[in-house]
């Protein structure tokens, strides 16, 4: 949050006394406040012996001027409910008049900080273009100023980036234990089946009873599963390969891929998983191989811890595929539960999780939402169902789709 607010007042900073020309200077200030806070509108006025319009920028909107100038005191920030849905913020300075618009979904605290921290540069810079003389004896405290801010950005941006490295270094150790658990759990049956074989053909050996016919399906059973292990070691090395060699891959595989991978765990809690809408026509994508299961299994993963918890026996997982018109749309449905309303709009975000400490780092969804929105240039979302919570990834077919 830090981050995001500081590159937000330094865009806004900057924009500050680019022109000596009111107009000029005051439009790129307004389109980078509207850009940068959301505001649905703003407006300026020059404020010397007269009130005089200087620009209006968004949707249009009416006031009056008048009452708003008997409202707010002389060189500050008043915050006006304007109706059950919007609120005007009216940023009075030495020369000049603000007036923004925003919904009143955003919190406007940060925001008149920031202004309140403008001041002095706005004055100045307003007091410049009508006087361009003083602009000079104004510039190096300006230039500091930015600098100065510029400095706090780049030391925010530096902690941002070693704090994602250890993100990403205690999300591979938990996939780490998760890749160990599902391997052993792929493994213990085609294990028991060779060992199986090779002991009953051992021992018939030993009694000289063993005929060629007993010796070819012992044998074929043992290279069966052999080839079975082999494939599994294949899957798994693709899921925590680090490559980043894009390849074409079937989505509709990679999602029954995902399911083969954790199939065995489920399968231990009595956990079905069943096919919902499946898209028949295949669908394929350019992706850096493994970074869609990187995706589906951690997904998969606490839907499987979410059920586990649950006493009922009638326990499921159902899956679709299909696209719409802008994009393939992948959904992962449990009948869990779902996810309390309070913490649904946060259950992407970096370290957060219900779990015990001991069971969850709270990077699993964030990273797959950092894979989704900046990897694959989709959107990663959830919501709850009549039966538990219900995931989708949808990812653009204007981007990665092979026609």
């Amino acid at each position: 949050m830090l981050l995001n607010q500081l590159s937000i007042s330094y865009k806004c900073h900057s924009s500050i006394g680019n022109s000596l020309k009111l107009h000029e200077m005051m439009d790129e200030v307004l389109k980078t406040f509207l850009h940068e806070t959301d505001a649905i509108y703003g407006s300026f006025y020059r404020l010397d012996n007269q009130i005089t319009h200087v620009l209006s920028l968004g949707k249009r909107f009416s006031y009056e001027l008048n009452d708003l100038l008997k409202e707010v005191k002389y060189e500050s920030i008043y915050v006006k409910k304007q109706s059950e849905c919007l609120n005007l913020l009216v940023y009075r300075l030495e020369n000049g008049l603000i007036i923004l618009l925003y919904d009143n979904k955003i919190e406007l605290d940060f925001i008149v900080s920031m202004y309140e921290s403008f001041r002095q540069k706005l004055n100045i810079s307003i007091n410049s273009c009508l006087n361009v003389k003083k602009l000079e004896e104004k510039n190096e405290e300006l230039e500091e100023l930015a600098l100065s801010l510029k400095k706090e950005v780049k030391k925010a941006v530096d902690i941002s980036k070693e704090r994602e490295r250890q993100f990403f270094e205690q999300l591979k150790m938990a996939q780490m234990g998760e890749l160990i658990g599902n391997i052993a759990h792929q493994w213990r049956q085609p294990l028991s089946v060779i060992s199986t074989a090779a002991s009953g053909m051992k021992l018939k050996k030993e009694m000289d009873i063993l005929e060629d016919e007993d010796f070819y399906h012992y044998s074929d059973s043992i290279l069966d599963n052999v080839m079975f292990l082999s494939n599994t070691i294949d899957e798994f090395r693709d899921y925590t390969k680090e490559s980043h060699q894009e390849k074409d891959v079937v989505i509709q595989d990679r999602i029954k891929m995902a399911f083969k991978m954790v199939e065995s765990s489920f399968k231990i809690e009595n956990i079905k998983i069943y096919e919902d809408v499946i898209e028949q026509e295949p669908i394929v994508f350019k992706l850096i191989l493994g970074e869609l299961l990187q995706v589906i299994i951690p997904i998969l993963n606490n839907a499987r811890d979410a059920l586990a918890a649950k006493k009922e026996s009638n326990k499921w997982v159902k899956y679709s595929v299909y696209k719409n018109e802008f994009s393939v749309v992948i959904t992962i449905e449990d009948n869990a539960g779902g996810i309390p309303n309070d913490i649904l709009d946060k259950i992407f975000n970096p370290y957060f999780t219900t779990k015990h400490q001991t069971q969850g780092t709270g990077i699993g969804l964030y990273t797959c939402y950092d894979i989704v929105a900046n990897h694959l240039g989709g959107a990663l979302y959830a919501k709850n169902t009549h039966y538990g919570a219900r995931f989708y990834i949808e990812l653009p077919l204007g981007l990665n789709y092979i026609i």
